[in-house]
């Protein structure tokens, strides 16, 4: 088979085309053609097909040669273009030729026709080749010139050839400064000779290279960049240049130092934050297990921030911990770490201890630093600090277990009395133990119906007779322990089942001594956790529970530490304001005890004020509480308030509350609580008494 060859004819003669292929058959080729004989036929078939040769009469009735050519250069294709005829002038031709075209050729003489179309495809395949060399040339130079890094082009001796306007933009050297210059020219890394010697060892040895530096600009600024060095080699695979590409990449690197510290650094105080102190505890820890060292992890709260923050502000508390972190940070060494926890939690670490005294010492620094107060809009605040010391290895072989022990000892200093500090010991853990267990068997007490109800009798003081009941609750954990409240409803406001445990209550309650409540004109007094009151609609619960047993709302009672009026949160206040509406009476309960304020007692209509019984019990001694007793008496008489004494124990007691026209009492000396089947028998025998 022949070679293919694709011609386009210009020619208003088929007879001599036929001619033409017959001689490009015999020297070789294998032809497809077309014949057109006008200039829109041949803008038409050199826009619909690919040709490799142009055969062209030089005159025709419509078209001539001169009009083909330019035809065939307006197209943009490169393709050879021969002249035939049988009658030129030879100006004519070197006219055709000057103007492009590639070679004429007789049509009687056709001899030279295969070797002249051999030797013009391969120009034209060459001249193709070239341009392609010439395009990719120029958009290498384009892609340079363009490039968003910079580059530049040394020769084998590092020195400067080349660099592109990236560069000067990027360096602030202008070409002509920076042409000659050794490339490391820009380089302030501390470790830049070093690395330069690498870099060199690799790229000598054809390999590539890339890494970062830091350089200075023009204007001495410095930014980091990441350069890449490659070996440029000719055809002999001999390093001729070097071609380096360094992107800015200050940006990326400060972001990841934001990154870095944002991971392991406080935003507010800039102390380490939680990751990198377990990092740092763990690293004390692997290097004390060789040296055999002991370490210690101190556990650190501010007493009593929450009362800042809630009163002047989240900003103002920000303020006071960066000044409390400052004057923590006065109590460490440079080996120590100071961390944040969070809110107003922070640990210090002192990662290598000769003796335990030493995180005491520590300890008893950072108290002094707490003595002075905190000076906020000319006003001193005291906030002091409760710290808990955790040993390594005795305390625990791992970060975590470390924290937690301090965390526990932190609290044990809490209650005891808080500003100081304490060690962790293993009755903490024991404790916390019982603690979780008791915690386990409480989730579930109203679901497994394990509480009951004791009643606890209200006294007139007066008649000493029984005016009401107050509900106390119970819990039965088994067949012969009943659990008092005192140990188990702190915890279930702690655990968040506070209110289930108070609706139980409260329903219970009032199913229980409804009909004692209606056929003895007695009222029912029920305790409410601060908790409760802020659960939204809970007045509306009250009112249902009050439906369903037909109970007015003056014989129930709700009795509510001082405490729910200090925090007072808006649900609070919408529930105690609809209670009162409705008529339910409301007691401040263990008056005294917490944040007494006139204020608080002015802002609802209460009924009654109970004393508590650390006051009563305190009447008989010398210089005892027998005054504050009667001022609070008259107060609350003042005030049109019912008054209750709690914890009667002695007939003393009880003598002196009558004296001074105390209302009410309760006390074991008068009734324990007891369960709705002895007050039922109790009214019952009253009942046949009067029969």
């Amino acid at each position: 088979m022949g070679t293919p060859l694709k011609v386009l004819f210009v020619e208003d003669s088929e007879v001599d085309a036929e001619l033409t292929l017959v001689e490009l058959e015999r020297g070789g080729f294998e032809p497809s053609s077309d014949q057109v004989q006008t200039l829109e036929e041949m803008r038409s078939a050199l826009g619909d097909q690919q040709w490799d040769v142009v055969i062209c009469d030089y005159k025709m009735p419509r078209f001539t040669a001169e009009e083909a050519l330019t035809t065939l250069q307006h197209s943009g294709q490169d393709l050879p273009f021969i002249i035939t005829s049988g009658a030129v002038s030879a100006e004519d031709v070197v006219s055709l030729l000057k103007q492009g075209a590639h070679d004429f050729m007789d049509k009687r003489a056709l001899a030279r026709l295969v070797p002249a179309i051999e030797r013009e495809l391969r120009e034209a395949e060459m001249r193709r080749s070239q341009r392609e060399a010439q395009e990719r040339v120029r958009i290498l130079s384009r892609a340079l010139e363009q490039s968003p890094v910079a580059v530049l082009i040394t020769n084998p001796d590092a020195c400067i050839e080349y660099v592109n306007p990236r560069f000067e933009e990027q360096s602030g050297y202008s070409a002509a400064e920076a042409i000659g210059q050794n490339v490391g020219f820009t380089l302030q890394d501390e470790r830049s000779d070093e690395t330069l010697a690498q870099l060199w060892a690799t790229v000598r040895n054809g390999q590539e290279w890339h890494g970062e530096f830091t350089s200075r600009t023009q204007k001495g600024q410095l930014i980091w960049e990441h350069v890449t060095v490659s070996p440029l080699t000719d055809s002999q695979e001999i390093i001729t240049h070097f071609i380096v590409i360094k992107e800015d990449i200050t940006i990326r690197r400060s972001y990841e130092e934001q990154l870095l510290r944002q991971a392991h650094y406080d935003e507010l105080t800039g102390l380490a934050n939680r990751v990198l102190l377990i990092d740092r505890l763990q690293l004390a820890i692997n290097n004390n297990e060789r040296e055999v060292c002991q370490a210690a992890v101190l556990g650190i709260d501010l007493d009593h921030f929450k009362n800042v923050n809630d009163s002047l502000g989240h900003s103002i508390g920000d303020n006071l911990l960066k000044e409390a972190a400052d004057r923590l940070a006065k109590c460490v060494r440079g080996g120590d770490t100071l961390a944040r926890m969070g809110g107003d939690e922070f640990i210090v670490l002192l990662p290598s201890l000769k003796n335990p005294r030493d995180a005491q010492i520590v300890a008893e620094k950072i108290l002094r630093q707490f003595e002075q107060p905190f000076v906020i809009f000319g006003r001193n605040y005291f906030v002091t600090a409760s710290i808990g010391i955790a040993l390594y290895p005795n305390d625990g072989a791992n970060p975590h277990l470390l924290m937690r022990n301090a965390d526990l000892a932190m609290y044990q200093a809490k209650e005891q009395g808080r500003n100081g500090y304490h060690f962790f010991t293993e009755d903490i853990n024991v404790q916390l133990l019982e603690r979780l267990e008791l915690e386990s068997q409480l989730r579930f007490v109203v679901e497994r119906n394990e509480l009951l109800l004791h009643y606890q009798p209200i006294y007139d003081l007066e008649s000493v007779q029984v005016v009401g009941y107050e509900a106390l609750v119970r819990w039965r954990r088994d067949r012969d322990t009943l659990t008092m409240p005192g140990v188990f409803i702190p915890l279930a406001e702690d655990i968040g089942i506070i209110h289930e445990i108070d609706s139980w209550v409260l329903r219970t309650a009032c199913r229980e001594l409804r009909d004692i409540i209606q056929n003895h004109g007695m009222r029912l007094a029920v305790n409410i956790s601060a908790r409760q009151l802020d659960v939204e609609n809970y007045a509306q619960y009250v009112a249902e529970q009050l439906e369903l047993n037909q109970l007015q709302p003056d014989q129930v009672e709700l009795e509510i530490t001082e405490r729910v009026l200090v925090e007072d949160t808006d649900n609070t206040q919408e529930n105690l304001q609809a209670l009162c509406e409705m008529g339910i009476r409301l007691s401040i309960d263990d008056f005294g005890t917490g944040y007494s304020s006139l204020g608080y007692l002015q802002r609802y209509p209460f009924k009654t004020l109970k004393i508590d019984r650390s006051f009563v019990s305190n009447i008989a001694q010398e210089g005892g509480s027998g005054s504050l007793i009667e001022t609070i008496i008259t107060l609350a008489h003042g005030l049109n308030l019912d008054v209750v004494a709690e914890g009667i124990e002695r007939e003393e007691e009880m003598i002196f509350l009558q004296s001074l026209g105390c209302d009410y009492a309760q006390g074991f000396m008068l009734d324990k609580p007891m369960t709705l089947r002895k007050i039922q028998l109790i009214l019952a025998q009253e009942e046949g008494s009067k029969s």
